[in-house]
């Protein structure tokens, strides 16, 4: 059995303890209880037997109502009935009898009344003869003999007495110490039952946030494994296309060499040369992209002119733009000098003008704007009168290898890897990306930079030089 297998059984015996706890404590409150109703009971029984039973107030009764009889039987009272002289006599003698049981004759033993007891069990036999004789039997002057007894029958009275107080005060004292027992016993059955319910209540808890959390990571796999599908059918085309033009039109310039003129070899060339360049910008893409989730995509900063880098990226799709007749119009607030990565930024703004390209028709209108908006963010926002983005869309646009369901359906292909790292170079700049689409209107892409980046911003058509920026703008640079 390996160590890991040993924790775990470790752990689920563990578990198990509060629940052994609780049943044990259960166990002892109810054999404690049983214990004390049974020592009760047997007590109880016992004190009700034969001999067991004697008290000093039934022990005076019996001996004074046999004086009464004896004393009117000896009067000659005729009207006394034998029967009643025999009853009690008879309940003198059991009385008496009573007092050999254990508890009793040592506690008159206890108290020097030995002599005593003797001249009781004298009575006794003489209370005997009466009960199982006759009139002849009955002594003379027995009614004098019980009354010179009377001092040894109030003794052994309260000999009894104080003994059944003893036993008395024994099983109250018993009866306590068993109830603080159960009362302790049932507190910490109690605390531990709810003790237990609460190690359960937060072990299912435990199992609820775990269930969720492993229903989220179900989910992200389910959504990665959709993306990565996405991903491996769309890549599947936009790496063949740009390979199988570089290898068909390369294979043509081989074959023909003989006989294919120049300027078709120049044509071919120029091909081969721009499939070249867009496989490596989808290559890169997807490096960046991998080197932006593995946290190691590093940003150069530098002061840059953003002018002449807004300039740059839309002089890229001048001519493309001027082949199917798509105007492409370019504002700038200001001549800003901003800290920023040059290559990234030129990236995101490319990304959003080549997607406003592709979704754009004949004598549509891109517009490229960079301004300050409410003195707090630098905006260039790209509009365009393409088919826009179902609302549908609008959140997992920004997913990796996502793309709008209008672009599934039309002949429009992409890698969906454009959006999703503009938000993330976005986000490497401390900067956000806003979207506004309707579908059959245009899109709307807003690229918001920190009012910080900005070093320094000048009017050229004002005052044909560059200044500092004023004091909204904060001067502080935002290292890499």
């Amino acid at each position: 059995m390996s160590f890991l297998q040993k924790m775990h059984d470790f752990r689920s015996i563990f578990r198990l303890l509060p629940f052994f706890v609780v049943g044990i404590l259960a166990l002892a409150v109810c054999g404690t209880a049983l214990f004390a109703i049974d020592a009760y009971h047997s007590w109880e029984e016992s004190s009700q037997g034969d001999y067991r039973s004697a008290t000093g107030f039934k022990l005076l009764i019996a001996h004074t109502h046999m004086h009464e009889a004896a004393f009117r039987y000896e009067l000659g009272d005729r009207r006394i009935p034998m029967s009643e002289l025999i009853i009690r006599a008879q309940g003198l003698y059991w009385e008496i009898q009573s007092l050999e049981a254990e508890n009793y004759a040592q506690s008159i033993i206890e108290a020097n009344l030995s002599q005593e007891l003797a001249r009781l069990q004298g009575l006794a036999i003489v209370a005997d003869q009466i009960v199982s004789g006759s009139v002849g039997s009955y002594p003379s002057n027995f009614a004098e003999t019980l009354i010179r007894e009377r001092p040894t029958v109030e003794a052994i009275a309260k000999a009894v007495h104080d003994e059944n107080d003893n036993l008395s005060q024994n099983m109250q004292e018993n009866l306590k110490s068993d109830a603080i027992k159960l009362f302790i016993l049932s507190l910490l059955f109690i605390a531990s039952f709810i003790f237990l319910i609460g190690v359960e209540w937060s072990r299912r808890k435990h199992l609820l946030e775990k269930t969720r959390v492993l229903e989220i990571s179900e989910a992200k796999l389910r959504d990665l494994s959709f993306y990565r599908q996405q991903f491996l059918a769309n890549m599947s085309h936009e790496f063949r296309t740009p390979l199988n033009a570089i290898q068909g039109f390369s294979e043509a310039i081989l074959i023909q060499k003989d006989t294919i003129k120049r300027d078709r070899i120049l044509e071919y060339v120029d091909i081969v040369h721009r499939s070249a360049k867009d496989l490596g910008n989808l290559t890169e893409d997807v490096l960046d992209l991998s080197k932006i989730d593995a946290g190691k995509f590093d940003i150069y900063r530098e002061d840059v002119d953003f002018t002449h880098l807004i300039d740059d990226a839309v002089v890229q799709f001048q001519a493309i733009a001027d082949q199917r007749e798509i105007k492409i119009t370019k504002t700038v607030e200001a001549d800003w000098l901003v800290d920023c990565d040059r290559m990234a930024i030129k990236r995101c703004i490319t990304n959003v003008i080549g997607n406003s390209m592709k979704f754009s028709e004949t004598n549509d209108t891109i517009v490229v704007h960079a301004y300050l908006r409410d003195k707090r963010v630098m905006v260039v926002e790209i509009r365009d009168e393409g088919c826009g983005i179902p609302e549908r869309d609008l959140q997992s646009i920004w997913m990796v290898y996502a793309r709008s369901s209008l672009t599934r359906k039309s002949d429009r292909e992409g890698a969906g890897l454009g959006l999703a790292l503009v938000k993330a170079l976005m986000d490497e700049h401390n900067g956000f990306v806003e979207l506004q689409s309707r579908v059959g209107v245009g899109t709307s892409v807003r690229l918001c930079f920190p009012i910080s980046m900005i070093v320094a911003t000048s009017r050229s058509a004002q005052t044909g030089r560059l200044r500092k920026a004023p004091e909204m703008i904060t001067p502080s640079r935002q290292s890499a």
